[in-house]
């Protein structure tokens, strides 16, 4: 068996690294990004919250139908200032929500948001009956 110099090892990794680099380039280019991205990321919803943070556990109610409905969402807290960019910003949101929702029709049924929006009135409900105790507990 021949032993390969150093030269040889070298010539031949220098060649084998000249076949994947065109691959990575051409795999690594714009257009090939746009379009895995396009096909990996989903559509979801997107609800832009603008104003004071509101007390821990508000969100709760939400966060659990959000899971057992298995929904794509996104809180975005924007803080107390509305100007040009977030409003731009929130329509570019309600646009997105509009698609998504729309797939969701297919999916859930035509009333699937009027159900969730029941379920998530009396789940607030009760959250909010906890949270004002804890606030009162805590103002004694």
């Amino acid at each position: 068996m021949k032993k390969n110099t150093v030269s040889e090892r070298f010539f031949s990794s220098v060649s084998r690294g000249l076949v994947i680099i065109p691959l990575l380039v051409i795999s690594c280019t714009p257009d090939a990004v746009k379009k895995t991205a396009q096909k990996t990321e989903p559509l979801c919803w997107k609800d832009i919250r603008i104003g004071e943070l509101p007390p821990v556990g508000a969100y709760d109610g939400i966060d659990s139908l959000v899971k057992k409905w298995h929904l794509c969402y996104e809180r975005i807290e924007a803080g107390c200032e509305v100007n040009d960019s977030m409003a731009k910003l929130e329509r570019a949101y309600e646009h997105s929500n509009t698609v998504y929702f729309k797939s969701l029709e297919k999916k859930l049924g035509k009333n699937w948001k009027q159900q969730f929006d029941r379920e998530l009135h009396l789940l607030d409900s009760i959250n909010w009956i906890r949270i004002n105790r804890e606030i009162d507990s805590l103002n004694r």
